[in-house]
């Protein structure tokens, strides 16, 4: 009997490994958000120039995105308590050399060593993602997972809000190495904290053959529920359009306006607090048709980005911020419900890796063109192309019978199967 299927038996069983998931995945996405907020400025003090910054960037989606297959392979044959464990050692391991170096002083640690942290921080993310995702589907049973899933990401949304602007004052007032040491010191303590985790490990197809077997059968997996890769295939075009819309055009559109600098500060983090309260509502609103309610919610995704290239005021754009923020949040919720609860605990890795895989694929080709376009037609345009592209892409799901149909295991079990 696997943890979840004893925990189901015991009601509550399952609830105190979950707390020491939770604690452990939110001090690991606290040690992330510390990298994240200085790296730019680590490779730009250590004499790198904007080519530098984004070929380190770029290093680590890219590392990642070849290594996703592989890493949901991983997830499904090998522990996953393992495979978090030694992933966050690892991340210790390297953010601690770099913040040793860069706290040494001169001289400068080279361009190579930052694209060899960047390449070691995407493999081990390829690896340790979707064994996050496995985990959780080992720990919680499938009626409760809804709940389990808003309350992991309210946690880990609060986190990113509160961290990246500690970091920033550490890095002000300390330097760059002392954030490294302090974020490699958070990838510690998660592997510590994981490191007891009680856990049943993956059983069942997914541990015999070879590796290619094993993504052959986490691709049947994927292909065969086309509610699924219905909705991989439109994140496949909708996040690129986003991340090109939101990190590079955003503050694009506001550096020719008065204090847009500050602006965009503001709106980023009332899209944060949005994410929160999207957490918040998924605690309480359990939809009987979760797919349904996840495509329906992300109507308003795109909203900020029609406010900015329609020139809207500072308070329309941060309400467009929260309430884009919320209905992202719920619909990764009830996404990563639906998921959890229809596909076999033994085959998640899988087929987790390959819903990530689409949507970080073509995320570096939208930056350059989206720059690119921006550059000549400017970036209003531009803004307003990926503003309509996400709502295409996320409108044609509606067309999807399982989209339309997939309804919860609680919802389904109440009405006989």
């Amino acid at each position: 009997m696997t943890t979840a299927e004893t925990a189901e038996a015991t009601g509550t069983a399952w609830r105190t490994p979950y707390i020491r998931y939770v604690t452990g995945r939110g001090i690991s996405t606290a040690g992330t958000s510390l990298v994240n907020v200085v790296l730019a400025f680590a490779v730009l003090s250590a004499g790198g120039d904007g080519f530098s910054v984004g070929l380190v960037l770029g290093c680590t989606v890219t590392t990642q995105t070849l290594l996703l297959p592989l890493g949901g392979v991983l997830a499904d044959r090998l522990s996953r308590r393992t495979l978090v464990v030694a992933g966050n050692a690892l991340l210790a391991v390297v953010q601690g050399l770099m913040g040793a170096v860069l706290l040494a002083g001169p001289p400068d640690p080279a361009l190579w060593m930052f694209l060899a942290a960047a390449a070691i921080t995407g493999a081990t993310a390829a690896a340790v993602q979707p064994a996050f995702q496995g985990l959780i589907v080992q720990l919680v049973p499938a009626p409760a997972l809804q709940s389990a899933n808003a309350a992991l990401r309210l946690v880990l949304n609060l986190a990113r809000i509160a961290v990246p602007g500690l970091g920033s004052l550490l890095g002000a007032a300390f330097g760059f190495g002392p954030v490294l040491l302090t974020a490699a010191g958070a990838f510690a303590v998660c592997a510590l904290v994981l490191a007891g985790l009680r856990t049943g490990e993956p059983g069942g197809p997914g541990r015999t053959g070879g590796f290619y077997a094993g993504a052959r059968e986490g691709w049947t997996a994927f292909r065969s529920r086309p509610w699924m890769w219905g909705y991989a295939l439109s994140g496949t075009l909708a996040v690129p359009l986003w991340m090109a819309g939101y990190q590079l055009l955003g503050p694009l559109v506001l550096s020719g306006r008065p204090n847009g600098a500050q602006h965009w500060g503001w709106a980023v983090s009332a899209f944060s607090a949005g994410m929160v309260l999207g957490s918040l509502i998924a605690l309480q609103w359990k939809p009987r048709r979760v797919m349904l309610a996840c495509v329906l919610v992300q109507l308003v995704w795109p909203l900020p980005l029609a406010a900015l290239a329609y020139g809207a005021d500072l308070i329309s754009l941060l309400a467009a911020m929260l309430v884009s923020g919320a209905s992202l949040e719920l619909a990764v919720v009830f996404f990563e419900t639906a998921k959890q609860q229809h596909v076999p605990q033994a085959l998640i890795g899988r087929v987790t890796s390959l819903t990530m895989l689409g949507e970080t694929a073509l995320v570096p080709l939208a930056y350059v063109l989206a720059g690119g376009t921006a550059d000549r037609a400017g970036s209003t345009a531009m803004m307003w192309i990926c503003c309509l592209g996400i709502l295409v892409a996320t409108v044609v799901l509606l067309a999807v019978p399982g989209v339309r149909g997939l309804t919860t295991v609680r919802a389904a079990a109440g009405e006989g199967g």
